[in-house]
């Protein structure tokens, strides 16, 4: 039996990926290897990860257009499918949020920055998101008009809604909501920690680059809480924050 192809592009269920690094031993160039790329959606027809992102138009599968949605035990819908990946194979994988995602960013490109900026509080990535905040305009050196203050933005997607600040606590951050208090709140720099505002200062920002102008601390997700409200939700590391009042405005 012939081995299914992507519904897509008609090419196999496979993608190119490259070592981590070349042989230390033997110098040798690094080796693609092929490994599984492959969305297997209920009503039997495949795509490659990116090509289902790509073509994919609410809950009907863009090649034979069957429903694939189904119902939560919550009563929220979900497109199940089976993911086989360099991971590994996971059945029953809820695609639906990663789509949903993807079709937004696609019909609002301008977003994209945005996103990308939340994306790295979430994992904590200090260096890019000192990046993205020093470097607010777009590839044809014009104004970033959509985006003009990056601590400001506020997401709209499970698990990066609202501010930085609003993700940074989520998902326990706490380096992160530090840089985002040092840059875009009035909290007094004497109740920075001495470490925090080295760690500043080694990665070449000071106390003047600080936008202050509305303190994020103000700023409310969508379902209308401050930072500190989901602070106070979560509890953990952010009880001490709280205590401190480092989240209050």
């Amino acid at each position: 039996m012939a081995e299914p192809l992507c519904a897509s592009c008609q090419e196999p269920l496979l993608i190119e990926v490259e070592p981590d690094s070349d042989s230390e031993e033997t110098k040798a160039p690094a080796q693609t290897e092929s490994v599984p790329d492959d969305v297997e959606l209920t009503c039997g027809c495949h795509y490659h990860w990116e090509c289902f992102l790509e073509s994919y138009t609410i809950t009907q599968c863009p090649n034979c257009d069957k429903d694939i949605s189904v119902l939560s035990p919550s009563g929220s819908q979900q497109v199940l499918v089976t993911l086989r990946s360099e991971g590994g194979l996971q059945e029953k994988y809820d695609i639906l949020p990663a789509a949903t995602e993807e079709a937004y960013m696609r019909a609002y490109p301008e977003e994209r920055k945005g996103h990308a900026y939340l994306e790295f509080c979430r994992e904590g990535d200090i260096d890019a998101i000192i990046h993205m905040i020093k470097d607010s305009k777009d590839d044809d050196g014009e104004e970033y008009e959509e985006i003009d203050d990056i601590l400001r933005y506020r997401g709209t997607f499970e698990g990066i809604d609202g501010s930085g600040l609003h993700v940074a606590i989520r998902y326990d951050q706490e380096e992160v909501a530090w840089l985002l208090l040092a840059l875009g709140s009035q909290l007094e720099w004497e109740k920075f920690p001495s470490i925090v505002l080295q760690a500043m200062q080694g990665l070449g920002l000071q106390q003047e680059d600080r936008n202050d102008e509305p303190d994020i601390r103000t700023l409310v997700d969508s379902e209308g809480r401050t930072p500190a409200d989901l602070a106070k939700q979560l509890g953990g590391v952010w009880e001490e924050w709280l205590s401190k009042g480092r989240l209050i405005a």
